[in-house]
């Protein structure tokens, strides 16, 4: 269970009807909210709540937390339960730090990843980059778009995103063993300047620590 958390970090719902296109482009409605999300957005912080579900729609994990973004490529997401864990990029490597283990794995920001949710909220040239978009569906403002890997190497064949006039609201993580995981962020706060501090990490003293 570890480790498919780990892949969705690295890689990053409940996301009918009709979908307006926009007259002088031809892309859908909530193409364009993501796409000035995506690159009108410099930092973000916000509130999530995680459902990891199998293909039957049994409940294997359910956790919450903060998540906090400073493009490019520097984020954090603190899971509160039930278990604590903090994960750290600081641009250049990833700090994974499981408190109740005392221990924190870390290894090389990997520039490979193109194909990941985490890849296309820090850098807006992969979606069509990455990506095969295709719009859903509209629900009380929020449209839905189906993101589609290019890459056969990515774990996630299928992303579906939410997003509103005011930006992104959930990711719909489709994985290579059916299972899907929702994240859904709520109380988000946008290009507002954020301490430094959020993208560092020093592992504890007397904690075990792992990788490079």
């Amino acid at each position: 269970m570890k480790t498919f958390l780990i892949n969705i970090i690295l890689g990053l719902s409940v996301f009918s009807m009709n979908v307006a296109f926009a007259e002088e482009n031809k892309i859908s409605k909530g193409e364009t909210y993501l796409e000035n999300f995506l690159e009108n957005t410099q930092t973000l912080e916000a509130n999530f709540q995680q459902i990891m579900r199998a293909s039957d729609g049994e409940v294997l994990q359910q956790t919450e937390g903060k998540f906090y973004l400073n493009r490019p490529g520097k984020f954090r997401w603190n899971y509160q339960s039930p278990y604590e864990q903090i994960i750290v990029s600081d641009g250049e490597r990833i700090w994974i730090y499981d408190v109740d283990l005392d221990q924190v794995t870390v290894q090389r920001k990997e520039a490979g990843l193109p194909s990941t949710p985490m890849a296309l909220l820090e850098d807006s040239s992969k979606l069509h980059k990455s990506f095969t978009v295709s719009p859903l569906d509209e629900r009380d403002g929020i449209y839905r778009l189906r993101l589609n890997s290019k890459s056969k190497e990515s774990d996630f064949g299928e992303i579906v995103v939410g997003v509103d006039a005011k930006g992104l609201r959930f990711l719909q993580l489709h994985d290579q063993f059916e299972q899907v995981t929702d994240i859904v962020f709520s109380e988000i706060i946008i290009n507002t300047e954020l301490a430094k501090e959020i993208f560092e990490f020093i592992p504890p003293e007397g904690v075990d620590v792992f990788g490079g």
